[in-house]
Order: C-alpha cells, then sequence, then structure tokens
C-alpha cells in the first residue's frame, strides 16, 4: 500500500478525512469514473475524499433533456459491487433513474464524498497537489480528474453568424419541446444525441 507522505507509518492510519485536509489521493468527481475509482481505492484501503461540484448525479438529473434515456443498455451497468439486478434488463434507463442508481451507490460503498465541494484550480506542490476549492484546501499525493467529457457544450463558430431572431439552445439547455417558440426546428448533429431529439 502507498503512504502519503504526510503519514507517519509509525502511527495509526488517520481517519478518511482529516481536519488538516493532508489526504492521500483526491477524486474529482461523483460519476461513473469517480465513483468506480473510489470503490477501488476503498477495497485497497488507500485513504481518499471524491470531491463533487454539486450532487452525486447532477448532470444526468438536471443539466440533460427531460426525456432522455441511456445509449447503453441495463444490463451493462457494472459498477464494482453493484450491477444491476432490475427485471428490465435489455432495456434503457431513464437518466433520473440512473442519477438514483448513482446516489444509491455512493451509500451501498460508503464512497467519502464531499458534495457541492467544487474545484477551483489544482497547483503543484511539495510531494504533490494542492488542491483549492470552495470548502477551502486540500493537499495530496495522487490525483485523479474523473470529471468526464461533456461538461460543457461545443458550439461551433458558425453559430454567431445565425441571425438573432433565430432561437439556439444546446444540448445541455434543451429540457422540453414546449421551451421551444412556435415553428420549425432544425437538429445539427446527427448522432445519438441528435437523433434523439428529433425523434421527439
Amino acid at each position: 500500500m502507498t503512504l502519503s507522505p504526510f503519514q507517519d507509518p509509525s502511527k495509526p492510519r488517520p481517519r478518511m478525512v482529516r481536519c488538516d485536509r493532508h489526504i492521500d489521493t483526491i477524486v474529482i468527481g461523483a460519476g461513473h469514473a469517480g465513483l468506480a475509482i473510489s470503490a477501488q481505492l476503498s477495497q485497497r484501503q488507500v485513504e481518499h475524499v471524491v470531491l463533487e461540484a454539486g450532487e452525486v448525479g447532477q448532470r444526468w438529473r438536471y443539466e440533460r433533456w427531460h426525456s432522455l434515456k441511456l445509449l447503453t443498455p441495463n444490463w451493462s451497468l457494472k459498477l464494482p459491487q453493484m450491477p444491476y439486478d432490475g427485471d428490465r434488463p435489455d432495456e434503457f434507463m431513464h437518466k433520473d433513474a440512473l442519477a438514483d442508481y448513482l446516489e444509491n451507490y455512493v451509500r451501498v460503498v460508503n464512497a467519502p464524498v464531499k458534495r457541492s465541494t467544487k474545484v477551483h484550480s489544482v497547483v503543484r506542490a511539495a510531494d504533490g497537489y494542492r488542491v483549492t476549492t470552495t470548502q477551502g484546501e486540500w493537499f495530496c499525493r495522487a490525483l485523479v480528474l474523473a470529471t468526464g467529457a461533456y461538461a460543457k457544450a461545443n458550439v461551433p463558430k458558425l453559430a454567431e453568424m445565425v441571425p438573432q431572431s433565430v432561437h439556439q439552445s444546446t444540448a445541455r439547455d434543451y429540457k422540453c419541446p414546449s421551451d421551444l417558440p412556435a415553428g420549425k426546428v432544425l437538429v445539427v448533429g446527427g448522432s445519438a444525441t441528435g437523433l434523439q431529439l428529433a425523434q421527439e
């Protein structure tokens, strides 16, 4: 087991989160990746904390359109120690059900998640990193970035040339058809997201 440079091996292991906020490993993001990593670290008795900017499953619950369903079947949900055990393995889970699944996973594996802890900066420090958050500073030996790839909409520069009279919305901002003004709609992008929105 790897010891933190802040940890005296001759003394008993401290509690998961110490008041001085020196810890072996910090995981940023409590989504699928962050929670799976946390479970593996706990299994190996690596002292760590998971920093989450909002609530667990927040992007799924609040930053997606209302009718969104996953693109992968339910049986493929296989977070460590908690595979899907429902009676509809070949169906596709609604986004809110997935957010509930993640929240329940935190309870089942007792993941050390610090909610409402937004990370402002990460800089190299002696033997590790200094992580500045809305809840103060943390110091760690190892850092895992598990924030996901779709936190910010990728809007092409061409959108700036569209007349202001044309309402524009990203998939992150769109919630349901009633949000749109009356008239025809053009969906830009033919991937799974674009196809789901066009069908709706």
